[in-house]
């Protein structure tokens, strides 16, 4: 596989399946959906009628959906939360859920970001989140589903972690703002410790210290230039997929407005890793 380049459906101007058309004519390759509050929303993505709609706007467009990004999910705890209790069952209900609606729609990968109420602070949440996925990373692989883990947990500890979970299905998803910005690490460093195999895609995110998504690439402080190197040379083939806040009033830019903004990032990903532009329809 080649590298194409998508969008997190929520950092889109507006939400829903017009987000294809917008990203199509922005020069992106596909939409990372959301799972619309998961569990909290009684599992939108997992109903027909609106999997039809994003599947045959998609369509029109010319666009894919490299994945779905269980982020209701990890507002209510996520990874966190102990199988067994009454938590834990909601947790393990939109996981299968998730990966139930990836299937249906044809997407490969299911995004689970440790963030929010799901961030992995204490030893007990990391050996929670351990055990889970080493439950559900079974079923996803029997759906031949990715299951990927948004995390700054260090390169060892997700390694010690994928060690226990066992799956082929098991992979990280890495962003390059949020070590950073949550943990101090420095995301050039990490990657440069990290297996490109284990990486199954890449949130790029540019920022400040202390605001993430708040520039475009190579205009903030996490050394984009430098980690988007370390994986082109790795010989990194995924996604790159845009998670910059261009709604929020934190993010400046030169562009006359979020459009452009986005059209630039775009640009600037197909420049640094030599992505041809797709040709996308109505």
């Amino acid at each position: 596989m080649k590298n194409k380049i998508g969008f997190c459906e929520w950092v889109m101007p507006l939400k829903g399946p017009s987000v294809f058309s917008i990203a199509a004519g922005l020069g992106a390759d596909g939409i990372q959906v959301d799972d619309w509050g998961s569990y909290s929303q009684s599992f939108p993505m997992a109903e027909q009628r609106i999997q039809n709609m994003y599947i045959e706007e998609a369509k029109r467009w010319g666009m894919e959906i490299p994945s779905m990004g269980c982020n209701g999910f990890s507002r209510a705890g996520g990874l966190v939360n102990r199988l067994g209790t009454p938590e834990g069952d909601i947790s393990l209900l939109a996981i299968r859920a998730g990966i139930r609606a990836c299937a249906d729609m044809g997407i490969p990968l299911l995004m689970l970001p440790c963030c929010w109420d799901g961030f992995l602070r204490t030893e007990e949440d990391i050996e929670n989140a351990a055990k889970m996925l080493r439950t559900t990373c079974k079923e996803a692989e029997e759906m031949n589903i990715t299951m990927a883990v948004e995390s700054v947990l260090p390169p060892e500890r997700w390694k010690e972690m994928s060690d226990y979970v066992d799956s082929k299905a098991f992979k990280t998803y890495y962003d390059t703002q949020n070590s950073q910005y949550f943990a101090g690490a420095n995301p050039p460093e990490e990657l440069r410790q990290m297996e490109v195999t284990d990486i199954a895609e890449v949130h790029f995110k540019e920022g400040l210290p202390d605001t993430q998504g708040c520039r475009c690439f190579g205009e903030g402080g996490t050394n984009f230039f430098e980690s988007a190197d370390i994986l082109r040379k790795k010989g990194y083939e995924g996604w790159l997929v845009i998670e910059n806040f261009y709604r929020k009033p934190a993010f400046q830019s030169d562009c006359k407005d979020v459009y452009e903004a986005m059209g630039k990032d775009v640009a600037t990903l197909r420049q640094v890793f030599g992505v041809r532009p797709e040709s996308h329809s109505n």
